[in-house]
């Protein structure tokens, strides 16, 4: 997705307020004048210096994604969410005017604003996840960030920064759920605004957010290709959407005048009602993976992971269906056990969503745990 100017106006912005909190996450804060030294550090150590989003590490933290951005010229080449298959890399240049008033509607119907502190829970070298991290940035509002990290390191850095607004795709949402339900030790949170993207949004999945931290909770629609299209079903400034034969069809100013085809669904009165394909981030529901053994080498690297294999079983609904089962190492007091649906994220940040397993069943000590199929 475009998604800024030049970063060199963004640097000008960061420096008007050298002491402000720019970013919290397991290593501490960043103010603005300290990222700009980190900045001019990565300018010094670079002849041409540039954006290269793409050899960054699919586990980049934010800090560092951020410091990437900001030592190039504006051009960024990063992920896509690979939706059909593993990520794709997306180079975009600057942000026109009227993208920019499609991005300031986004903002403002999501309640991002200065201030506000934002939590981050989809990995920086992906759309999502860079989205949220520049604009922020771009914004004033600190950012905290949550990818990558295991379950109550994760709980226990939302729980002191104590967002806003918490941003994720569903899978991470999902996983985030469980585990302040796990060990959030019946502290209540108040998070006054959820939003997801990058993949449907279930019913069952947008209550339980709402109900587990009384947010109001948004469902952005979009893509790489499209940029943001709509919150909540309604459409963004600049965003003109059709529905021809149970197509979606969409004009913005992220697709260069050309009306592109989106996902199947249903268009009423102008607003979405329901899409019934996926955007960007589906998780694969068919028994055919991309790369089955580097599904299977990503389960392994888990350091609680001792084993891990690939079976396919039937299913009524979709024919077959991708079950991965995981043994588990007795885990030490310093390592926290994995659950299934952080697995499915890991699987899902280093590969694309088109490579997550339908369902991950977890071993040990002769106990079995299913995750989410």
């Amino acid at each position: 997705m475009k998604l800024l100017p030049a970063a060199a106006v963004l640097r000008a912005r960061v420096a008007l307020r050298p002491r402000t909190i720019v970013l919290e996450d397991c290593h501490g804060t960043l103010d603005a004048g300290e990222l700009l030294d980190l900045v001019q550090l990565h300018r010094r150590r670079r002849r041409r210096p540039h954006t290269a989003l793409s050899s960054l590490p699919a586990t980049a933290p934010l800090r560092q994604v951020l410091v990437t951005v900001l030592a190039g010229n504006g051009v960024l080449t990063h992920r896509s969410d690979g939706g059909a298959g593993a990520p794709r890399l997306q180079r975009r240049g600057p942000l026109t005017p009227a993208q920019l008033l499609t991005l300031s509607d986004l903002a403002r119907r999501i309640g991002l604003g200065p201030g506000r502190r934002v939590a981050c829970l989809t990995p920086g070298v992906h759309g999502h996840g860079l989205l949220v991290a520049l604009g922020a940035l771009a914004i004033g509002a600190p950012l905290v960030d949550l990818s990558h990290l295991p379950g109550p390191e994760r709980i226990a850095l939302l729980h002191r920064a104590c967002p806003d607004l918490l941003s994720g795709i569903p899978v991470h949402l999902s996983d985030l759920l469980l585990a302040e339900r796990e060990q959030g030790r019946g502290r209540p949170l108040h998070i006054s605004r959820v939003v997801s993207g990058s993949d449907a949004l279930s019913p069952a999945l947008r209550a339980d957010l709402a109900r587990q931290f009384r947010a109001r909770v948004h469902d952005v629609y979009g893509s790489d290709a499209t940029g943001p299209l709509a919150v909540d079903g309604r459409p963004l400034r600049g965003v003109h959407l059709r529905e021809i034969d149970g197509l979606l069809r969409a004009r913005t100013p992220f697709t260069g005048g050309r009306e592109l085809v989106t996902d199947p669904g249903t268009l009423t009165a102008g607003v979405i009602t329901q899409v019934l394909g996926s955007s960007e981030g589906a998780l694969s529901r068919s028994a055919m993976l991309p790369d089955p053994g580097a599904v299977v080498r990503v389960l392994r690297a888990h350091p609680a992971v001792t084993q891990a294999r690939l079976r396919m079983v039937g299913d009524e609904r979709t024919g077959m269906r991708t079950i991965a089962e995981v043994e588990l190492a007795p885990a030490p007091d310093d390592l926290a056990l994995p659950t299934p649906e952080s697995l499915q994220s890991l699987v899902r940040d280093r590969l694309g969503p088109a490579s997550v397993p339908c369902e991950v069943r977890l071993r040990r000590s002769g106990t079995r745990r299913t995750g989410p199929g």
